[in-house]
């Protein structure tokens, strides 16, 4: 329960962490991207205003005279229509005044048709002018023309339909406003196509299928009259008709417009107004007739002709899709960094835990091993002092010194234990005899052996490169364990192959449980194998060396004994 407990708090503080870091950098960031968004916004859309205020300009110039006076004000209104689509281009709504302020011109809802409005010899002169759906149709037959007009069928291939062709048939002329008489749909169908798949050419026929929409008026003599016009295909409505409504109404405003023109030399390009909604902002721009403002004395600024402009800009439309990208994307790093880091330290948390735990237990078993010791000594000690059994001083003085003897080993085994551990152990590495150094282990206990009567037996040979005299030590550890844990007339073994040398040794079996533990320091088998007067430090000592070479290593019961094993390769 602890342990689920402090892993499950590790892991909730880690994640923790790292999701206010999160949030910090996304929001930082989210603020940056739309701030930068902005601006860039603000930029596009003066570029835009100029582009469309330069057009406004040419088309201004072809019907002033010398003196910058308007001369044919329905022919201007005409070739302005003509350019609807530049000028109402990502939403724009604009309007064109005079000096004085006076309306010329705006944009609006309305169709852009054409129409042949002189000829002259062979040559055809095209017109513009407006149809408004909403004075001559119900809005179930407008819904209908309009997906009619804007529809865009997928083709795949020559023969299928690729949209529809609306055109008037008959229609009277009131200024620049048509009364139209009927419209005919005309299905277009494809006939050629581009590489890319694109519609390059398409065909219709006129006949008593087409769908017919009339609009009911009577007959009005005192109109021209027109048997035939186009209307022009639409761009499709940029965003909410209402929106596009209040953009016409603010162009229109000839307050506002003052206002911006008041301020224009102070801030070129004022934009009036601001955000919206959300992150929508409505810009509004007031440009002078051929980009020059003329500034009379004590007087406000002049120029023979005004263009205003007004856009709505949607920043999150712009940059959602970058943002909800680098959230998710940095959502997943941040969760597997977290999640890596939260494992990494709970499991360097309980590994540190663990070497306390062995700290504490190697503590408590190094005091039971020097308190026997030391208990000995003192009560010898005692002894000798107090003349008790005098003549047992010689007995007394030898049991004194195999004690501090012990002492000093188990001492010794704590302070190499540590050198092997430290990070400044210098370690050569070169060529090593695994046989040559088993028979030179060998023969420092060949005369223990004699005495219990052990088979010792060396096979293969192999070269490995190590430190010799730290792997000595490796196998001497395994060599004395295997001694003094087999019993008289028993074997020792000793094999050598390509990647892994094996000491079995005759006799009882360790625990199961404890082949992992033995290699602690002070933890020995189970008592029904052990027989040693050693300090518990050898096979200890033998782990930190192999693992310093990066070797593996381990031990394992047979049938009738058991082996200790480390593979160099």
């Amino acid at each position: 329960m602890q342990k689920n407990m402090t892993k499950r708090l590790i892991y909730t503080r880690i994640l923790s962490a790292f999701m206010a870091v999160y949030l910090l950098l996304m929001a930082g960031f989210t603020f940056f991207l739309i701030d930068r968004e902005k601006k860039v916004t603000m930029m596009e859309v003066g570029t835009s205003a100029g582009y469309i205020n330069n057009q406004v300009t040419k088309v201004l110039e072809g019907y002033v005279d010398s003196k910058n006076q308007l001369q044919d004000m329905v022919e201007m209104r005409k070739e302005l229509m003509r350019q609807h689509t530049f000028l109402t281009h990502s939403g724009t709504e604009m309007a064109v005044f005079t000096g004085d302020y006076e309306l010329l011109f705006n944009t609006n809802g309305y169709w852009v048709c054409s129409y042949t409005g002189r000829v002259e010899g062979t040559t055809h002169h095209t017109e513009y002018a407006y149809l408004n759906l909403g004075d001559w149709f119900s809005a179930k037959e407008i819904k209908e023309l309009e997906d009619y007009l804007y529809a865009e069928p997928r083709v795949k291939k020559t023969g299928d339909l690729s949209g529809y062709s609306l055109s008037l048939e008959g229609f009277w002329l009131e200024n620049e406003m048509v009364i139209p008489d009927t419209i005919r749909v005309v299905p277009m169908y494809a006939s050629r196509l581009d590489d890319a798949g694109n519609v390059t050419s398409a065909s219709g026929n006129h006949d008593d299928n087409n769908v017919i929409y009339s609009s009911g008026c009577q007959d009005n003599k005192d109109l021209p009259y027109f048997e035939h016009g186009g209307i022009r295909r639409q761009i499709h409505p940029y965003q909410d008709p209402q929106i596009q409504v209040e953009l016409r109404e603010m162009v229109m405003d000839k307050e506002k417009l003052k206002t911006a023109v008041q301020d224009i030399i102070s801030s070129p390009g004022e934009k009036v107004g601001g955000r919206t909604k959300f992150l929508t902002y409505r810009y509004y721009l007031a440009m002078p007739y051929q980009n020059t403002v003329h500034m009379p004395s004590e007087e406000e600024p002049y120029s023979e002709f005004w263009t205003a402009l007004a856009r709505d800009v949607d920043i999150w439309d712009r940059c959602s899709s970058t943002l909800v990208f680098v959230w998710a994307a940095c959502l997943i790093i941040f969760l597997a960094v977290a999640f890596i880091l939260a494992r990494q330290t709970y499991k360097t948390y309980r590994e540190r835990e663990k070497m306390e735990e062995q700290r504490r237990e190697m503590t408590n078993a190094l005091a039971h091993d020097l308190k026997t010791p030391l208990s000995i000594i003192s009560g010898y000690a005692q002894n000798l002092q107090e003349n008790v059994h005098t003549e047992k001083r010689e007995h007394y003085a030898s049991h004194i010194q195999a004690n501090v003897e012990r002492m000093d080993r188990i001492i010794r085994g704590i302070l190499e234990m540590a050198r092997l551990e430290s990070d400044s152990l210098p370690m050569k590495r070169e060529e090593l005899s695994l046989k040559e150094a088993s028979n030179e282990v060998f023969d420092r206990y060949r005369q223990m052996c004699q005495e219990k009567s052990l088979t010792v037996a060396i096979e293969g040979e192999t070269v490995i490169k190590a430190d010799h005299a730290m792997m000595v030590r490796v196998i001497d550890n395994f060599f004395v364990n295997a001694l003094e844990n087999t019993p008289d007339g028993g074997s020792i073994d000793i094999s050598i192959c390509d990647d892994l040398l094996e000491i079995y040794n005759s006799g009882s079996h360790i625990a199961e449980d404890r082949l992992n533990e033995i290699w602690l320091p002070f933890k020995k088998a189970d008592l029904a194998r052990s027989h040693s007067r050693g300090t518990g430090l050898g096979l200890a000592i033998a782990r930190t060396i192999l693992e310093l070479h990066g070797f593996s290593y381990g031990a394992l019961n047979r049938d009738d004994g058991v082996v200790f094993w480390f593979k160099f390769r």
